[in-house]
């Protein structure tokens, strides 16, 4: 019977890694093309192509200048969504012909989801090292950065401020975001129940409260934005995991320190906000504004925290006049 036991525990650590498994999150690789250059397009921004990094393969689109002496304009996106939030802006300044980066964060769109904790230097870190490695030949970078994606940019500046041409903010985290409650961190912080919780919320959230990020919940870009995030937790196996790592890892209000230390550099910062975003309010703006000498403040009436989608060709006309301004940059 004795000899039993040890099988007996096993089987039970079997178990309970089964069922840890399926009640939170899945596990496996990403099944998407090999090869670094898809054939067949995942998005409609250019040519697919993917590199693997230290903690795993990554998911870009690179677009070439005929002038090197410009800076690359990299553009980092958001928690939840992939590239494609940029899926408008992006290609108006790749038919500019300006040289432009745009990649999937880790966990997100068709990149990896590698099992570390998903704080701010892991993706500044994605950020350091692909430039790293595709060995791109440009000596400064305009970066542009929505929501998580400007605390990271912002981030990524303090650590590199001489690469650093200009800073576009949109709807950027980084000040006054609206926090999970304190009974909700605390759910999350419990083991298998927190994942649990987490991965059920995700996948029932309330439509309706959803529509009402935006200005125009009745048209398509709210089609395409809920289309984006179904896909990740349907087809992305570390998808809702990395979005619960990150919440629990990253600290959105981290970068007081990092502000005032970028507010010395005297680079040229461009603040993009909606007036109707309840996400991270407007009033942070004026507060970015304020902590930014430097910088220029563009504020689209009706706009909420989707105006990447819904606002884009404004953004654009911001930006290109923002450009012109400060073209000796």
């Amino acid at each position: 019977m004795l000899i039993l036991i040890p099988f007996l525990i096993i089987l039970i650590c079997i178990i309970i890694f089964i069922l840890h498994d399926h009640l939170t999150f899945q596990r496996g690789r990403l099944s998407r093309p090999r090869d670094r250059t898809s054939t067949t397009p995942i998005t409609k921004m250019g040519r697919d192509q993917f590199i693997e990094l230290s903690f795993g393969t990554v998911h870009y689109i690179y677009h070439p200048s005929s002038s090197s002496s410009l800076p690359l304009n990299i553009f980092i996106h958001g928690y939840s969504t992939p590239m494609e939030m940029w899926q408008y802006i992006y290609p108006a300044f790749a038919n500019d012909n300006q040289a432009c980066l745009v990649f999937d964060l880790y966990g997100r769109g068709w990149s990896d989801a590698p099992h570390v904790p998903m704080n701010i230097d892991i993706f500044v870190c994605q950020l350091a090292e692909i430039l790293y490695a595709l060995n791109l030949p440009y000596e400064k970078y305009n970066l542009f950065g929505v929501s998580m994606g400007g605390a990271i940019v912002q981030r990524f500046t303090e650590l590199y401020p001489s690469r650093v041409s200009k800073l576009i903010l949109c709807s950027s985290a980084g000040l006054n975001l609206v926090k999970p409650s304190k009974t909700r961190l605390f759910l999350l912080s419990l083991p298998i129940i927190g994942p649990i919780v987490f991965k059920y919320v995700m996948k029932h959230h309330d439509d309706d409260k959803e529509r009402l990020q935006w200005a125009f919940p009745d048209k398509e870009y709210y089609e395409q934005y809920k289309n984006l995030f179904q896909l990740g937790w349907q087809q992305h196996p570390g998808y809702l995991r990395s979005l619960f790592s990150t919440v629990t890892n990253f600290d959105f209000e981290a970068s007081l320190k990092t502000i005032e230390f970028i507010a010395k550099l005297n680079i040229p910062i461009l603040i993009v906000w909606g007036d109707k975003d309840t996400l991270i309010p407007v009033d942070t703006a004026y507060r970015f504004h304020q902590l930014y000498k430097n910088s220029l403040l563009t504020i689209i009436p009706g706009a909420t925290h989707m105006l990447l989608l819904e606002h884009a060709q404004q953004i654009i006309d911001a930006t290109r006049e923002f450009f012109e301004k400060h073209k000796l940059n």
